[in-house]
């Protein structure tokens, strides 16, 4: 008697329809009931005020939990948790766009602010980190302190630029600015190039520094192990090579001018025997016949 006393409840209630609702809500409390329809629940509006605010309420305990239609904008918005089987996903257009560990391959922009361990991260287009690193996409130049950088690679402060440019026809390294460059190990300067271009090498007489190879002074193709085409100096004195004794310029005693033209009976070269301009000289090396 009760089994069929709740079928024929059951069978009231769904040729009731669209008014179910109504029902339910004003006259009627069920418990323990399955409803059985081939139509969908239709929620309709009472009022001028559209659909708004229906939909699905749970109320007992605490705040009504709620999942209704909303409006600016149009919406369905609940005050729950959706949890779904961590084998589905969320999909727009038939096109899965979220899954529990990953998002879909449609997805092209995104505002995040935080993200943890990127594997095999790949981007294109113009790139900026925390505003201090800028890559520039268009010229393939990445900047660091710099969003115009000067060559493939520059690192920038408010008053340098250094550069790595491998664009041209060599590859170049040093300031774009007008500063010394110093290169440093032990956080010592080992050597400088000055913004005028002279060259040190060292920081002390107690630094040595070696040349593997020739060495050339103002020639190209060095073939002794140094080479120069002027004037050098050795210990202090001055070796240089002319057709005659100097009649200019200031010489030190022990500097020495080879004979450019020797010839048999003539002479090595002079040496300057007193200071002066160009100072006192005197051949040496008498060459045999």
């Amino acid at each position: 008697m009760e089994q069929q006393t709740k079928a024929t409840l059951e069978s009231a209630l769904n040729a009731l329809g669209d008014s179910i609702h109504e029902i339910v809500e004003t006259a009627l409390r069920v418990e323990d009931i399955a409803i059985i329809s081939t139509k969908p629940v239709v929620f309709n509006s009472s009022s001028e005020k559209g659909p708004y605010g229906q939909g699905l309420h749970w109320k007992g305990t605490g705040a009504t939990k709620q999942f209704v239609y909303r409006a600016n904008p149009d919406r369905i918005w609940t005050t729950e948790i959706i949890d779904l089987n961590s084998e589905s996903y969320y999909s727009i257009d038939n096109t899965p766009v979220l899954r529990k560990n990953e998002l879909g391959s449609s997805v092209r922009k995104s505002y995040l602010t935080e993200v943890g361990t990127l594997n095999n991260l790949s981007t294109q287009g113009d790139l900026t980190i925390d505003e201090f690193i800028f890559y520039n996409a268009s010229a393939q130049r990445l900047g660091f302190g710099t969003d115009a950088p000067n060559a493939s690679i520059s690192i920038a402060s408010l008053d340098n630029e250094f550069i790595i440019d491998v664009e041209g026809a060599s590859t170049r390294i040093g300031n774009w600015t007008t500063d010394d460059l110093e290169i440093v190990t032990d956080d010592t300067t080992r050597m400088t190039v000055s913004k005028n271009g002279n060259i040190t090498l060292g920081t002390s007489i107690e630094t040595k520094t070696t040349v593997i190879g020739k060495l050339g002074v103002n020639v190209k193709n060095p073939d002794v192990d140094i080479s120069t085409s002027g004037a050098v100096r050795f210990q202090g004195k001055k070796f240089e090579v002319a057709d005659a004794i100097p009649t200019n310029g200031t010489y030190d005693k022990g500097d020495i001018v080879w004979s450019n033209d020797p010839k048999p009976t003539g002479y090595v070269g002079w040496i300057c025997v007193r200071e002066g301009t160009p100072g006192m000289w005197k051949p040496f090396g008498q060459i045999g016949s």
